[in-house]
């Protein structure tokens, strides 16, 4: 049974405005990544995370508490009860997502931030101001509660004196750096992606001798010309990288995100799709994107390796 859309995109918008976030996350999951790393404090060039990362294995645990949803005649039912008794879905009460799955974000995030470091970049962080975009607010259509949280995010960017954010996602890259001028008035942060950053400095590591397929978010190819730098960094780590024919780069297949909260089911066919076209190059699979991985976890065959491409990058320059 469909789900009542309007009643999710309010169970989203509501938990955004009251937390910050479209699903709670503990500040531990959320910032924890940074600890013992040593980054100073804000500064004019930070690392802004987004908090997507960090966010996906929550919404990981609410698209699957809606897919069970989806399933039942009575789930459109709850939806509108919980709406009616003014309650906000918490999913960390719901079903709580798998441990392992926390702390596989948590490392990505912590990798990016070492090969900044190792790169010899500066930056600080502001870690609990780290704040989410609020990108699924302007990919759902929700204009003013973007405009709102977008308004919100900036200020305190600028009050803490920051002029210069490295972001870590292409969803928080593009809304920081294309969507946020829309919407605020004289809008002036200068955003840099970390994998432009790390190409830009000719860094090189150990040969992997490794080949994989290489699946390019539509954010990052279509909107953010980030085409060549992921593939430059995986060369100068030792990866061959496959490509699927007519479905990469500018092409590139859709991964089924990020409508999985509205339409679980929907998302699935689509990221099934998308996984057949990569595992027809290769049963391994480099990806630059959570919700490019969050899609793609729920329909890989057992026998298929994904990972971001950060853990390539930091076996090649970090480890040995």
């Amino acid at each position: 049974m469909p789900l009542p859309i309007k009643d999710v995109l309010d169970m989203i918008a509501d938990n955004t405005r009251r937390r910050g976030c479209p699903v709670p996350i503990p500040e531990k999951d959320a910032y924890g990544w940074a600890d013992g790393l040593n980054i100073p404090r804000g500064g004019e060039t930070v690392l802004f995370t987004g908090l997507l990362y960090q966010l996906i294995p929550y919404i990981d645990s609410l698209v699957k508490y809606l897919e069970g949803m989806e399933k039942t005649s009575v789930g459109a039912l709850v939806m509108k009860l919980g709406k009616v008794a003014g309650k906000v879905i918490d999913v960390t009460k719901i079903a709580g997502p798998p441990r392992e799955r926390v702390e596989e974000q948590s490392r990505i995030v912590r990798n990016i931030a070492m090969l900044l470091m190792k790169s010899g970049v500066s930056f600080g962080y502001l870690y609990e101001d780290d704040m989410y975009s609020g990108v699924l607010l302007h990919d759902l259509g929700l204009d003013d509660d973007f405009k709102e949280h977008a308004n919100k995010v900036y200020r305190k960017l600028k009050e803490k004196g920051v002029k210069t954010i490295i972001t870590i996602d292409p969803h928080t890259t593009n809304c920081m750096r294309k969507v946020y001028p829309e919407y605020i008035d004289n809008y002036d942060l200068e955003v840099k992606n970390y994998l432009e950053v790390l190409s830009e400095k000719e860094i090189r590591g150990k040969d992997l001798k490794e080949e994989v397929v290489i699946h390019d978010p539509c954010v990052y190819a279509r909107y953010e010309g980030i085409i060549e730098q992921p593939r430059k960094l995986l060369a100068a780590a030792g990866v061959k990288v496959l490509e699927v024919p007519d479905k990469s780069r500018s092409m590139t297949f859709c991964c089924g995100g990020p409508v999985e909260s509205l339409s679980p089911s929907l998302s699935k066919g689509v990221a099934g799709q998308r996984i057949e076209q990569l595992t027809s190059m290769s049963k391994k699979i480099v990806v630059m994107c959570p919700i490019c991985y969050s899609s793609f976890l729920r329909v890989k065959p057992d026998d298929v390796e994904m990972r971001d491409i950060s853990e390539y990058l930091a076996k090649g320059f970090l480890e040995g």
